[in-house]
């Protein structure tokens, strides 16, 4: 089956001579239908510029990119918005939420652009909001709301017009301990019911929400991890480590108390020996107007 996101020697450079940085750099990313794909890396590693290039908000210098059988690297700017429109949901590090609009509202906003009628948008927004438990919350301005209740509205936000892929930018970054187990089981919940996701950070809880883990170093994946759950077994989890780098080595997953999250027993297992950090950690089951634009 062809995957429905495709990216081939991507790649995209900065500046020239000795100050050249190659932030993404011949990137090979197949992501199937209904796949959480998590990228975890340290900061100024090229996550957020891959993403970029994934959700049609930058252009590459090189390479190319399919989504849903589309070749999408060379659109204009009108097109690249009209697919972002259709295809692509964006959750964001620093939510982008527009602050004097209510939680509804924000949700409600992207679908009105899209060309839903009000009584549509509201409906789907309605929807979305007591989907990520925050019914009781929509009338409430974003001031009124925690980090973690902010960043469940951009998750509803992001799906109102039902894209066939979610992308999202350390959704994580700016929560709480506490914020980020309600994300990570939302995100886990979303890649049960067969959202397609790609989710960059540099925490590697993230695996909490992955089907599959790359690490990428220099603007470049230099390893991957496989996370197969068996179905009907939700609290057993297998790792299979490929490559060979230090760090992140052995990776397990296994549902349990490392994300705070009462309900798994823990059972996992890692597949990979290596020594460096974070070996064998379990997975857990658990706009201002101008940053709204990349929606439209």
């Amino acid at each position: 089956m062809e995957p429905i996101l495709r990216a081939s020697r991507l790649r995209k450079h900065y500046g020239t001579g000795t100050g050249l940085v190659r932030a993404v750099d011949e990137v090979d990313l197949d992501v199937a239908s209904g796949e959480a794909v998590g990228i975890i890396g340290p900061s100024g590693c090229g996550k957020s510029t891959l993403l970029h290039l994934l959700g049609a908000l930058d252009r590459p210098d090189g390479g190319w990119l399919w989504l849903g059988g589309e070749r999408i690297d060379r659109l204009s700017e009108t097109a690249a918005a009209r697919l972002r429109r259709r295809s692509i949901g964006f959750v964001f590090q620093a939510f982008h939420l527009v602050d004097e609009l209510t939680a509804r509202e924000n949700v409600e906003l992207p679908a009105l652009l899209a060309g839903a009628s009000p009584r549509a948008a509201r409906r789907r927004a309605t929807a979305l909001l007591e989907r990520v438990g925050l019914a009781d919350r929509a009338g409430h301005l974003p001031a009124m709301l925690s980090g973690g209740q902010r960043q469940r509205v951009a998750v509803a936000r992001a799906l109102v017009n039902d894209p066939a892929l979610l992308l999202a930018d350390e959704p994580t970054g700016n929560l709480d301990t506490a914020a980020t187990s309600e994300v990570l089981r939302l995100f886990d919940d979303l890649r049960a019911e067969g959202r397609t996701l790609v989710i960059v950070t540099h925490d590697s809880r993230i695996a909490a929400a992955a089907d599959r883990l790359i690490t990428m170093r220099d603007g470049a994946f230099v390893d991957e991890t496989i996370l197969r759950r068996p179905s009907g077994n939700p609290s057993f989890g297998y790792a299979i480590r490929h490559g060979s780098t230090d760090d992140d080595s052995g990776l397990g997953s296994g549902l349990g108390d490392d994300f705070g999250l009462p309900d798994a027993p823990g059972l996992g297992h890692g597949d990979g020996s290596g020594s460096g950090r974070d070996s064998g950690f379990g997975s857990g089951h658990g706009f201002g107007l101008g940053a709204i634009s990349g929606l439209v």
